[in-house]
């Protein structure tokens, strides 16, 4: 009797052993080093053709960008253009623009402006570095499609309030939108977290760690986009053949609990989320198998 209880008890360490370092590790897709659209739930490789086909019946796409990498535009620029054939009704919203540049966008969707004078009043060498060269063919799809571009960015002015709880500087609008924030979501912080170690060479601006600060802001970040994405969804989703792409930063809808997670808890529409992976020369190619949906690999030029 005493053989066989331990036994049992030897049986019921080892598996709950072998559970908790099965739950450690993420499943993970070995592929092979080579560019295309990778299914993660087929495990499979499949052609831009049949990415569009698996799309059909979600009416939003949150698509990851690899911000000033040419073939990750290149690719969503051929994207839009199949789904643009197929006789969809194409909206935008995109991370570079707040919801006070939708006048603007629509200026220049409605062919009002061109290319050169809206990357004018955007001001965008004065706003960021990266090349408008590749961020202009995306828009122009949707302007061929006759589309509409929305801004859904949350304003630096807001940004930096919320980073250093200025609650004297916010309005009541303000206010709630930042009690509102969920910093609690175990999965993000530790996707996010490893990213923000550069704050250990920034100047401290008050008292509470920078860390902390700018997790504060990503939350703020994905939550206000994720705000903006159901109220444009909401006013452009009116048939079957209306799609909203979501064009962000991958960190922002990969896992499924940046912009995706927040944007559930509001809406029950269904969406897919699409990603990008570098093939790194000296590293095997591993996909996590909660990434995303569908992710474009390619080989950084």
């Amino acid at each position: 009797m005493l053989k066989l209880s331990i036994t049992i008890i030897a049986a019921i360490f080892f598996l709950t052993g072998c559970t908790k370092n099965n739950l450690a590790t993420p499943l993970t897709h070995n592929i092979e080093k080579k560019e295309g659209i990778y299914s993660v739930k087929q495990a499979k490789e499949i052609n831009i053709e049949k990415l569009v086909e698996e799309v059909e019946h979600y009416p939003i796409i949150f698509v990851g960008d690899h911000h000033n990498t040419e073939k990750t535009h290149e690719f969503f620029e051929n994207f839009l253009q199949k789904l643009d054939k197929k006789g969809y009704n194409l909206n935008l919203a995109n991370e570079w623009f707040t919801p006070n540049h939708n006048e603007l966008l629509k200026m220049y969707t409605d062919g009002k402006i061109d290319g050169i004078r809206l990357k004018e009043r955007r001001h965008w060498d004065e706003f960021t570095s990266f090349k408008w060269e590749y961020v202009e063919p995306l828009y122009e799809a949707v302007k061929k499609n006759s589309g509409r571009l929305y801004g859904m960015n949350i304003p630096k002015k807001d940004r930096k309030k919320i980073s250093l709880k200025q609650f004297d500087k916010m309005s009541k609008e303000e206010k709630e939108f930042y009690d509102s924030l969920d910093l609690s979501v175990s999965a993000h912080r530790q996707l996010v977290m490893p990213y923000l170690k550069h704050c250990n060479k920034m100047p401290q601006r008050s008292e509470e760690a920078c860390e902390e600060r700018m997790y504060r802001v990503q939350v703020s970040w994905d939550s206000y986009m994720a705000n903006k994405v159901k109220e444009i969804a909401n006013k452009v989703l009116k048939t079957s053949r209306d799609k909203l792409l979501v064009f962000v930063g991958a960190m922002h809808v990969e896992q499924n609990v940046g912009i995706p997670l927040r944007f559930a808890r509001q809406s029950n529409l269904p969406y897919v989320i699409i990603s990008n992976e570098q093939i790194q020369k000296e590293k095997a190619l591993k996909i996590d198998n909660n990434k995303a949906d569908f992710v474009f690999v390619y080989k950084k030029d």
